[in-house]
């Protein structure tokens, strides 16, 4: 075993207990960890300045999205729009819990189909989350349902995952996409399974609400319009919609239409201006500690991919396993694809791990784009999962729960839906075995 290879899985042992545990902050990890591996594999600091440059330039423009979308999101909150989304919401929800959980996976699931990740949980967790203390629905489980919706539909021809396959094996965008959309069918169908089975666990917790409260409820937010003048909040909610399709609609780069957006909400709804100011600072700090995990991500992304540690721990993954294998080489690491991920990120799974698939498998004459279908399946439906993901982060910090914590409760229900996503795919003949 090279030294490289040693450091390499001893530094993810140390990360992926200190995260369980929560031990350390993510981002003091994210930054002495691979700092400490990349000098013991005998790299310089001068050339690991130059690695976190390049991390960092790469998580610029989403952390500047993610910056700009919470505080414009936060405000409209504020602003009482999210309290119109609940009060639609409500209309068609029962006072069960599989009800409740059940909306869930619908909105984020719909929400999902835009591609992006922060743009669902901005939506959908300020709009669902009051409804879920109400009625003593666990918080992860608000987490665990719109990672699910995320994986459902969260691969589309716009959206990131399905381009990073695309940039690395040149296939058809399309081909690959129409063939993954009745796999998408059947991870909403194991979801809709989930979402009951979960109902059953809360309820065992003391979930739900009784009829006749749960009509109160309903009543009380339906008809409470707040303090909001009906002029503004119509503003704002034509600002909210106009915004999101413009996001799906991929007119204008993501980071810039927040900024605009957050811009004119400001001018709308605080004219006087050290009101607006102090608006800005407030926000400013509660965002701040999303933000320095999206910087020390790209330091750690950006020291792992450059001095090739993750290169040679997926090298050598696919190394220990019998030539045998060879052919299902692929379907065997599709099935390992949710806890692969929660330790590499999505970018290294794609870029590093994807192309050793697809190799591997072209040259047991397994098709390219049978190898892309199953590895992007399984990957998707965990990629909320994972801390190396700054979208994970955005949604632990809205429900102010630890990494741990969102690992534990989900991970295996999670895998499970991955792994029967494979086997339907084998099937219905997606990806021949």
């Amino acid at each position: 075993m090279s030294l490289m290879l040693i450091t390499g899985i001893v530094m993810f042992v140390i990360l992926t207990w200190c995260l369980l545990k929560n031990k350390f902050p993510p981002s003091v990890l994210f930054i002495i960890l691979p700092t400490v591996a990349a000098l013991v594999c005998g790299f310089g600091f001068k050339e690991l300045g130059e690695y976190v440059a390049s991390g960092l330039k790469s998580v610029v423009g989403t952390a500047t999205l993610v910056a700009f979308s919470a505080m414009f999101f936060t405000l409209m909150k504020e602003a009482g729009v999210f309290d119109v989304i609940v009060r639609f919401i409500l209309r068609f929800v029962t006072q069960s819990t599989f009800s409740v959980l059940l909306a869930t996976l619908v909105i984020a699931s719909v929400c999902s189909l835009d591609g992006n990740a922060y743009a669902t949980l901005l939506v959908t967790v300020p709009a669902l989350l009051p409804l879920y203390e109400k009625m003593n629905i666990s918080r992860k489980t608000l987490l665990m349902l719109v990672t699910v919706g995320v994986g459902v539909t969260g691969i589309t021809p716009w959206g990131g995952s399905l381009n990073r396959a695309i940039a690395v094996t040149h296939l058809d965008i399309l081909d690959v996409y129409y063939k993954l959309i009745p796999l998408q069918v059947v991870l909403f169908v194991l979801g809709v399974i989930l979402c009951w089975y979960m109902a059953r666990v809360e309820n065992k917790k003391g979930s739900g609400i009784s009829k006749e409260a749960f009509l109160v409820m309903r009543e009380e937010m339906l008809t409470s319009r707040g303090d909001h003048n009906p002029w503004l909040l119509r503003v704002n909610f034509v600002l909210v919609i106009a915004t999101i399709v413009i996001l799906v609609s991929g007119l204008v780069a993501g980071n810039f239409l927040f900024m605009i957006a957050f811009s004119l909400a400001v001018i709308i709804n605080y004219p006087d201006a050290k009101k607006a100011q102090q608006k800005i600072k407030d926000y400013a700090l509660t965002i701040f500690p999303v933000i320095v995990i999206f910087l020390t991500i790209g330091v750690f992304v950006g020291i792992l991919q450059n001095t090739g540690i993750i290169e040679v721990l997926v090298n050598e993954l696919a190394a220990v396993l019998p030539s045998s294998l060879g052919p299902y080489l692929y379907i065997i690491l599709a099935a390992f694809s949710v806890p692969i991920v929660i330790l590499i990120g999505s970018d290294a799974f794609y870029f590093a791990l994807l192309p050793l698939a697809v190799g591997l498998g072209q040259s047991f004459d397994v098709s390219p784009l049978h190898v892309t279908i199953a590895m992007l399946i399984t990957e998707q439906i965990g990629l909320l999962l994972s801390p190396v993901i700054p979208a994970t982060h955005l949604g632990l910090g809205l429900l102010n729960l630890q990494v741990g914590e969102h690992i534990r409760h989900s991970m295996v229900k999670i895998w499970i839906m991955s792994v029967c996503a494979l086997l339907a795919a084998v099937v219905l003949g997606i990806i021949p075995v």
